[in-house]
């Protein structure tokens, strides 16, 4: 539960996304690298579940509980664990290929944490630390398939560039329910920077809707397929999140939108995967 599994599938697609654009295959290496990225998703939860007692108490006081019952110590050194285990996963694909890549997502997602850097306490660089979940296995799905092209130059780069675009729309959506408790815990979080809840309502909105277009200007500047294309039909079902994520002011309501706004996610992303693998496989 502290783990919170579902919130790791967006990784483990962006992880097959970068296979297949880097012209990787289904092998074992591919199989180990989803592992790895659902690995990756769960260790940045549980570091965040230890750090954040402060604004969980207010926004998430079940999340609290858990850490209390597992004990924050433990919780802490299961996350060390686990990030010991994502290096010596690495080491299959050949330390000069992949490990530096790993240590430098690794260290991300410790800092978007945990002092002295907190990445999460910046309106902007938060948004581009919360995409490391996405861009991260992305990067690792690239680098790491045999046989793959490795060049990560022009429709690669420019799934890249979607990702953390889209994926930073996300964190303005999730950081909406955190408004209150964020703000007294003295966080600046793309939300808190706003007066009012509504107002960073309108902005993740705004910026929900360029996350989801933004495939079609890589399209236009010829950089993506236009298949591509077809994944944008989601944007009115994401618009329509937004819309219910604003008007979801009490927090239990909320945790349900975003819950419905993880299972969207998840169908767009794979939409994206499934049109990269037929423009891979002409």
């Amino acid at each position: 539960m502290l783990g919170r599994p579902r919130t790791c599938v967006p990784g483990n697609l962006a992880f097959a996304l970068g296979w297949a654009a880097a012209g990787g295959t289904v092998s074992p290496a591919f199989f180990l690298g989803l592992f790895m990225s659902l690995v990756y998703g769960l260790m940045a939860n549980l570091y965040n579940a230890y750090t954040d007692l402060a604004e969980d108490s207010r926004n998430l006081p079940g999340r609290v509980w858990l850490v209390l019952r597992m004990g924050h110590r433990r919780t802490l050194w299961i996350g060390h664990a686990a990030t010991g285990t994502l290096i010596v996963l690495t080491l299959p694909y050949g330390c000069v290929q992949l490990l530096p890549l790993m240590l430098l997502l690794l260290v991300g997602a410790h800092q978007y944490s945990f002092r002295p850097l907190r990445l999460k306490d910046g309106p902007v660089v938060g948004l581009l630390a919360f995409s490391l979940a996405v861009f991260g296995p992305y990067l690792l799905g690239a680098f790491g398939a045999p046989g793959g092209r490795h060049d990560l130059s022009g429709s690669t780069w420019a799934l890249f560039g979607f990702l953390v675009v889209w994926f930073s729309a996300k964190g303005m959506v999730k950081n909406l329910p955190d408004f209150e408790g964020d703000r007294e815990a003295g966080l600046r979080t793309s939300a808190t920077v706003f007066a009012t809840r509504a107002a960073a309502a309108r902005a993740a909105t705004a910026m929900t809707l360029v996350g989801y277009l933004s495939p079609a200007v890589f399209v236009a500047v010829v950089l993506l397929p236009p298949r591509d294309l077809w994944a944008l039909v989601w944007t009115v079902a994401a618009l329509v999140q937004c819309r219910a994520m604003a008007r979801a002011t009490e927090r239990a309501r909320a945790n349900a939108v975003l819950k419905v706004d993880m299972l969207l996610s998840t169908a767009f992303l794979a939409s994206a995967c499934c049109c990269t693998h037929l423009a891979g496989s002409r």
